[in-house]
């Protein structure tokens, strides 16, 4: 079997995975005012509206000393998580500092959940998705 066949048939299962709905948003520099109220908000284009899969790893096996000097931890251990945003390998426009937003999940607890994305994770050769390294935006921020 040829690495192509094997390769498409491992975005394909990749992909299966990707089972909750993701928007993903991009800041313009502008700004919208609500004729209504006033209120001005920056005005985002949306990039991709799509299947996605949220994932952490880490956690004890990524335990690592502080060194910051907070009184409350000093020379402790802090689990260290990564959190990543996979979608599909062909989702190609995506940039450091969109925003994705959970829009449907099997997981009640995600929907609604924002996440800046920071960097991609998975420039290889041989990827079966788009592997985003991404920071939870705090909910009200």
């Amino acid at each position: 079997m040829s690495v192509g066949t094997l390769l498409a048939r491992g975005r394909r299962m990749a992909e299966s995975l990707m089972t909750d709905t993701f928007r993903v948003v991009r800041h313009t520099g502008r700004t919208v005012t609500d004729p209504d109220t006033g209120l001005t908000t920056p005005a985002t284009l949306t990039v991709y509206e799509g299947n996605g899969k949220l994932q952490t790893s880490g956690g004890v096996a990524s335990d690592k000393v502080s060194a910051t000097g907070e009184t409350s931890n000093v020379g402790g251990n802090v689990a260290e998580w990564g959190l990543y945003l996979h979608v599909p390998i062909a989702v190609a426009n995506l940039r450091e500092k969109d925003v994705a937003e959970c829009v449907s999940s099997s997981d009640p607890m995600l929907v609604g959940r924002r996440y800046r994305l920071v960097n991609l994770q998975s420039e290889k050769t041989h990827a079966t998705a788009r592997r985003w390294n991404v920071r939870e935006i705090p909910e009200g921020a």
